[in-house]
This record gives C-alpha cells, structure tokens and sequence, in this order.
C-alpha cells in the first residue's frame, strides 16, 4: 500500500463540488483504474500525511452523509446505497458504514487506491498490515494516527488526538453519520478493540492533497484500457440519473494519435512496428501486454494511440484497426467513440 503515498486525493463523493452536474471536462492524474471506474486527482499541493488525513475527515463530515450498512464499499471514498437489508439502507439513500468511511480517511492521505474495491474491517487492518503501514498498539503523541478495530463488528480511528469514525461501537448507528466523535471515544478502552498505530516513517512523508473524482466507464470498457497509474488525462464526462460521472472521452496528455500500416508484429508480441501514412517508421512497445496486439496482422491498417516515454520507447493506449487508410490525427489524441471494423484496446500493466 506504500506505492499509494504521493497519489492523494481529498475526500471522493458520488457528485464532487467543482464538478458540473451535467457534464464537462476533468484533468488530473490517475490514480486508480477498475473495471468499471476510473479515479483521477486534480492538481492539489504538498501537506503532511496527518493533515491530509486530518482534511480528509473533515471534509466527509461536513458531508454530513447517514450511515448505510456496505456503503463506500464497491469504490473507496465514494458514497454508495450499501447493502440490501442492512441499517440505513432504502434503496436510495447514500453513505458509508465504519470501514467505508475509514477507507475514504485513508484515501485522502494516500494510504488506500482511491476508487479501489474496500473489504471489511478486519481486511482494511490485514492489508494495511501485508503493507508495513501498520503495526500493533496505539500510536505515541505527538503525531498519532490509530486505528481500533473489533473485528467483524467497528472500526474507528485517532487522528493526531481526536477520534474519527460512523459511531461509538456495535455496527454504528444507523442515524450516525461519518464525523469526529467528540465523546471521547469510550470504545478506546474495550478490550474487544485491538489498536494499530500507523509507522512513524509513514506519518513523516509528504503527500499531495487534492480533488479526486470517480468516473463509470461501465458503459464504455475499452475507454480506459490503456490506462495506467500516473497518466496524466482529460476525462470528457455526462452526469447520469443518480448523479454519477459517466466517462465519454479520455484524452492522454502528451500522447499521438498516427495512422499507418502494420509491417512487423514480434512473435512473442513485445513490439508492434507500423509505417505510418507520412512514411514515418514506429516501433511500439507492447511487452507489458501482448493481448494488446489480439486480431492485429501484417499489412493491417491500424490508428494507435500511444506516449512517449523515458529512454525514447513509444508505449500505446490503443491500437484500433480500421477498414481502410484515414488521415493521421494530430498531437494530443483523445479516444471516443467505436472503431470502424474492430478494437483490439488492452490494458497496460499497472505499476
């Protein structure tokens, strides 16, 4: 989970302010992909780990969101209708359960995938555990950050000495919003409640604090394929009925977009080598995922997508085959919309 530090984002919400509620343009960073969703972080600037999980908090409290059983589950930091059945759940209402809201924290320092899948509480402590981000016991102030967890049943936190969390034991209470327990936390000394402080050298890095946004791409699968952790995107986005971003366009910046024609595929589909309609040679790398070159054949005309990158290697987003030659598309391309004949877009492998 330390890969996470330096990819911040402040706390994520179903419709996030300075979105526009009927669509628009977002550019900002990736620092999640799925499945089904795609996360991006604006610009943001530097704070220490204690004040971004610090802002973090506080922004969902000012929220003011109920508590609903499995809310904030599916993508971290994002308020959801939870579990059928459970407490607060209606079908329509949206918010977080303890471990939803404590992930959402978590996310807003860098130390959980914003828009990534959340497990239960006792699986938030296991992988904060596998990665050496915590360790058992509470923290020692000055600079404490802890989390108390009964497993299967509550967690909660202390941020640098005011506690955080849904409610105070048991599975919350349903009315019980995510916000700052300024009772005291009588929970702190139940013996049910195992501690676990976050490492001294986690709490001393800097990170970036920023807006982050979660966009659908359910609709769309091949439109963030080639994404990866640390591009740089403008998403092109429609607002649908319950008020989630819906991914249309995403345009990589620094990338080309060529057309051409395909005159080497490696045998173990490492590189691509196209011609393009100017006469200019390319090799593109595809050794991460050679699925990407999937129904792709010599002399085949194809559109890529692709970044340059350090050392000079050219590293595609996408390569759709087209029916016949079309025009070269100049700097900056965006990919939208169905190829002519076939797509064969595969994700790059995630660092």
């Amino acid at each position: 989970m330390g890969r996470f530090i330096g990819c911040v984002v402040a706390c994520l919400l179903l419709l996030p302010s300075g979105a526009l509620a009927g669509g628009g343009e977002l550019t900002g960073k990736i620092t999640y992909v799925g499945s089904t969703v795609l996360t991006i972080q604006t610009g943001g600037r530097q704070v220490g780990v204690i004040n971004a999980l610090t802002r973090g908090a506080r922004a969902l409290a000012a929220r003011a969101y109920p508590y609903v059983w499995g809310g904030g589950h599916g993508e971290a930091g994002v308020a959801s209708i939870g579990v059928k059945g459970g407490p607060g759940y209606n079908g329509k209402r949206i918010g977080y359960d303890c471990s939803g809201a404590i992930a959402a924290v978590l996310a807003a320092a860098g130390l959980w995938p914003a828009g990534g899948p959340v497990p239960n509480d006792a699986g938030v402590i296991a992988q904060l555990r596998a990665e050496h981000l915590i360790a058992r016991g509470p923290g020692t102030a000055p600079n404490e950050v802890t989390l108390y967890d009964h497993p299967g049943v509550h967690i909660f936190m202390n941020i640098d000495g005011r506690f955080f969390g849904t409610s105070d034991g048991g599975a919350g209470d349903p009315q019980g919003s995510p916000t700052w327990l300024d009772d005291g936390a009588p929970d702190v000394w139940s013996r049910a409640f195992k501690q676990y402080h976050f490492l001294p050298a986690v709490l001393a890095q800097r990170t970036t604090y920023g807006q982050s946004y979660t966009f659908q791409t359910t609709a769309t699968p091949l439109l963030s394929a080639g994404a990866e952790l640390g591009d740089r995107v403008t998403v092109g986005y429609a607002s649908g009925r319950a008020g989630e971003m819906v991914a249309q366009t995403i345009v990589y910046a620094g990338a080309v977009t060529a057309t051409g024609t395909v005159t080497a595929i490696a045998p173990d589909g490492s590189s691509l080598a196209i011609t393009t309609s100017t006469g200019q040679p390319l090799t593109l790398s595809t050794s991460s995922v050679p699925a990407l070159l999937q129904g792709v054949e010599v002399g085949d005309g194809v559109q890529v997508t692709y970044t340059p990158e350090a050392g000079g290697a050219l590293v595609p987003h996408a390569v759709t085959i087209i029916s016949e030659p079309v025009a070269a598309t100049p700097p900056g391309g965006g990919i939208s919309g169905p190829a002519q004949r076939a797509v064969t877009t595969r994700a790059r492998r995630s660092a």
